[in-house]
């Protein structure tokens, strides 16, 4: 690289709002486009405090067209100048884009050579850098365990209905001629089959469901729980794993936004107590006889005596369909969602509307040092793209020549 190009990219000049607003009205800007993609070979936080430290705050157009929230395609952006024309740095959603407005056709003026001569840079701005990043809220994001189950949930539902389960109507029964013989085995496989996948569907959906109404009680306490109990580990923690009665039964004197505490007796509370219990026989594999029962037997030594003849889809199939009670899980899922529903009309207006939109996003936002929840970004998570490097003809130079 020649000596001109070794600080090339430390040498752009900031542009006054004023005269870039200028530029911009009048159609000023230099003719040529072309850029280049950055993902994590400088990191976008480290970036950011790096053009803040070095250029003051952000001075670029895309900065006023943002909404003042975080659902926008481009967050921040510097417009930069040299004799070659004007340098845009943009964060977006999962990139950091360098976009160029003029001639910049030269050799030494490489991707590489960008992100070299910024990290050699970042050492000389690091206290103020420091001082930035320190300015800045920092939230964790992380995956609403909520939201996962109930999308799981739903998918899995779907699948079940398109299987359009009736075992009344699907029933193979015993053939009871030659003719019907001959496509028996066929048509039982083929039944087996549908049936076999749709039971193990019925079976995940019932241990499902009352893991998700637990999981909305905790995120009813770990978004409105009381700061006294939040900061204290030993009181969270027995709140938090204490059992779900103990939890209900706290929920409004440990959390916020409760107008009236959980009536227990309540039928949506003994109806989720209910799916509760029978979600514990299957998933614990509880050997409770009479709930398990399908037939009774006698025996004459050892000789086999049937109290009543089924056939072989009844001792088939049709204990399967009976074990997971595949005409009871879509009232299941009722009982579920009314349990959630319940538990929402106890909380304030406002409080209520702040869970729902809580209930609907994939990804949340906390911040530790202010002990918060929220969501940071729209569920829509768009991205829109000027170019892409492999447009130009060298995607280490920024000429599109």
């Amino acid at each position: 690289m020649g000596e001109e190009h070794q600080n090339y990219f430390l040498k752009l000049e900031v542009i006054p709002p004023k005269l870039l607003a200028k530029i911009l009205i009048e159609k000023r800007q230099p003719k040529g486009f072309s850029g280049w993609i950055l993902k994590n070979e400088i990191r976008p936080i480290s970036i950011y405090c790096y053009l803040y430290a070095k250029y003051g705050p952000p001075n670029g157009f895309m900065n006023f067209l943002r909404n003042d929230s975080s659902d926008n395609l481009v967050h921040w952006e510097w417009t930069l100048m040299n004799d070659d024309g004007m340098v845009m740095f943009q964060g977006h959603n999962y990139r950091t884009e360098v976009q160029f407005l003029g001639n910049f056709n030269r050799p030494g003026i490489t991707k590489a050579s960008l992100i070299s001569q910024i990290r050699e840079d970042l050492s000389t701005y690091g206290k103020k850098m420091t001082a930035i990043r320190t300015q800045l809220e920092k939230w964790t994001e992380f995956v609403n365990p909520y939201h996962s189950i109930e999308s799981t949930i739903e998918t899995q539902f779907n699948n079940l209905r398109e299987l359009n389960l009736s075992p009344a109507v699907d029933r193979v029964h015993t053939p009871t001629s030659a003719e019907e013989m001959q496509t028996y085995q066929e048509r039982f496989s083929a039944m087996a089959e549908k049936y076999t996948f749709g039971t193990g569907l019925a079976f995940g959906l019932r241990c499902m469901l009352p893991v998700l109404a637990e999981t909305f009680i905790n995120l009813l306490i770990f978004a409105l729980v009381k700061k006294e109990i939040r900061e204290d580990d030993l009181k969270y923690k027995n709140f938090a794993s204490g059992t779900i009665s103990n939890r209900l039964q706290l929920l409004h004197i440990n959390c916020m936004g409760f107008e009236r505490p959980v009536d227990h007796s309540h039928a949506a509370c003994r109806n989720f107590y209910q799916l509760m219990n029978d979600r514990n026989d299957l998933l614990h594999g509880n050997f409770n006889v009479n709930k398990l029962k399908i037939g009774e037997v006698y025996f004459n030594d050892k000789v086999p005596v049937k109290y009543e003849y089924g056939d072989l889809w009844q001792d088939t199939l049709g204990v399967r369909i009976e074990s997971v009670k595949l005409e009871y899980v879509e009232a299941n899922y009722s009982v579920a969602q009314e349990f959630i529903s319940y538990l929402l009309s106890l909380l304030s207006e406002k409080v209520k509307s702040q869970i729902e939109l809580i209930m609907s996003v994939r990804d949340l936002g906390y911040n530790e040092k202010m002990s918060r929840m929220g969501v940071l970004f729209s569920s829509r998570a768009t991205e829109g793209f000027m170019f892409f490097e492999s447009e130009f003809t060298n995607s280490e130079s920024p000429s599109s020549e």
